[in-house]
């Protein structure tokens, strides 16, 4: 008779933003590499429910249900070993979520290590430059400027997010990781949203005729494909699966920038530009420069900052982990087609 012990029974998945550019990447990503991991979509009606049963098959179980139902999230967070939200800064949502995890009967365990996981997908946009137009003056690591990073304005976009998450983790020493990437290119993997912000300024290059640069036009993006970003966010969470031999910091230091490469905006709005012209979109190749006023009256208050916003980081923990990136041909992300991206 074998005294070998029981297999553990497989990890359970309950996650939001299944639909969306990144969750829907996260998502097929994490089924490549464990295709049994036995899953829960939050969708909003039947009929999203139906798109993504049709891409994933029975591997995803879709359930019909709001953010603001805190009650419902809470019950389903409590029911899962990780928990993925990837709907953005939905503070109220996040606090259910991680609320959940502590009613797991495994989080009041005696062996820790087997606590849910909770992770947040932020974003990198927290530490943009202030000044449109202008590459940014700083190169943010999130560990060299760790104690700088904590003393962020919850005026800045996640921060108060990722302050919540940071406090309630402390209180009740939840597993919570915070993966926070910056500009994204390429076409999503999931069952929904295959585009994000770029589909924006792609549209307007095509209203203006010409690709165009904001301010100085000397603004530059950490950068990286989507797929390397769901390739990631596995990864960090396989590292988080490892129990005691994770190499993981959770709750308070569970923060985790990721990035490949830094590209631009004069690059990408040039390739941009070669695309559209040879597919007889705009009448020139050329790149325009204009002002963030005339951005701004031409395409409404976020055209400036899709054209002028500038933001540099770093992902040394990642990087330490021994993470690397696979995409770096950005002019294949940029001026690939079909789809509205740029």
């Amino acid at each position: 008779m074998s005294s070998s012990s029981p297999p553990s029974p497989l990890p359970t998945l309950f996650i939001t933003g299944a639909l969306g550019y990144i969750g829907g990447t996260f998502l097929t990503v994490l089924k490549r590499s464990q295709p049994s991991i036995l899953t829960r979509a939050l969708v909003r009606d039947q009929t999203q429910a139906e798109t993504l049963s049709d891409f994933y098959g029975w591997t995803v179980t879709p359930i019909i249900g709001k953010l603001d139902d805190l009650e419902f999230l809470t019950d389903e967070a409590a029911k899962a070993d990780i928990i993925i939200q990837a709907t953005g800064d939905n503070t109220d949502a996040v606090l259910a979520l991680m609320e959940g995890t502590t009613l797991n009967p495994k989080h009041n365990s005696a062996n820790t290590i087997e606590r849910p996981i909770f992770i947040q997908i932020s974003g990198a946009s927290n530490v943009a430059h202030t000044v449109l137009g202008e590459k940014s003056p700083r190169v943010w690591s999130d560990i060299a400027d760790w104690d700088d990073l904590l003393k962020l304005e919850e005026t800045r976009i996640s921060v108060k997010t990722d302050n919540a998450i940071r406090k309630l983790s402390s209180k009740k020493n939840i597993r919570s990781l915070t993966l926070s990437p910056n500009v994204l290119l390429g076409r999503g993997l999931g069952a929904g949203k295959t585009e994000t912000f770029p589909k924006l300024q792609y549209e307007n290059v095509l209203k203006n005729g010409a690709a165009f640069l904001g301010g100085k036009g000397t603004n530059v993006w950490s950068s990286m494909s989507i797929e390397d970003l769901g390739r990631a966010c596995v990864f960090l969470l396989e590292e988080a699966q490892k129990g005691n031999k994770s190499r993981l910091q959770f709750g308070q230091n569970g923060y985790y920038f990721i990035t490949a490469f830094d590209l631009s905006a004069a690059d990408r709005a040039q390739a941009l530009g070669e695309r559209l012209y040879k597919q007889g979109l705009i009448p020139t190749p050329e790149v325009q420069v204009k002002t963030l006023e005339e951005i701004g009256a031409q395409f409404g208050p976020f055209g400036p900052v899709l054209a002028a916003s500038s933001s540099l980081i770093r992902a040394d923990k990642l990087g330490k982990l021994g993470w690397k990136p696979v995409d770096y041909d950005w002019v294949r992300l940029v001026q690939e087609a079909p789809g509205t991206r740029c």
